[in-house]
C-alpha cells in the first residue's frame, strides 16, 4: 500500500511537469489554436492519472501564469479543499491556492 506522503509527493511532481509543458507551449511564438482562437493545455491538477486537457485564450493562460498561484483545472473534474475557484468559463477553471 501506498502512504499518503508518497501520493502527494507524486502529485506535486505531476502538476509541475504539467505547468512546465504548458509554460513552454505558452512561451512559443505560436501555439496551435482552434478555430475560436482557443489554445490546448494540460489539465494542472495533482493526480498523477489526470490525461484532461483545457482549452482557453493564450493570454487568459499567461495572465494566470504571471499570478503565480493559480492553476489551470477542468472544470467540473476536480474539486480541492486547498483551493479557491478565480474563474469558471465552460469547461475551463482557474484556481490559487487558498
Amino acid at each position: 500500500m501506498v502512504n499518503d506522503t508518497v501520493l502527494a509527493e507524486d502529485g506535486i511532481v505531476h502538476q509541475t511537469s504539467r505547468r512546465k509543458a504548458n509554460e513552454k507551449k505558452a512561451s512559443g511564438s505560436s501555439p496551435a489554436t482552434d478555430p475560436q482562437g482557443l489554445v490546448e493545455f494540460a489539465c494542472e491538477c495533482n493526480k498523477v492519472d489526470c490525461e484532461k486537457s483545457v482549452r482557453v485564450p493564450l493570454y487568459v493562460y499567461r495572465r494566470m501564469v504571471e499570478a503565480g498561484d493559480q492553476y489551470l483545472l477542468q472544470a467540473g473534474h476536480h474539486a480541492f479543499a486547498t483551493y479557491r475557484t478565480i474563474v469558471t468559463i465552460g469547461l475551463m477553471r482557474i484556481e490559487e491556492r487558498a
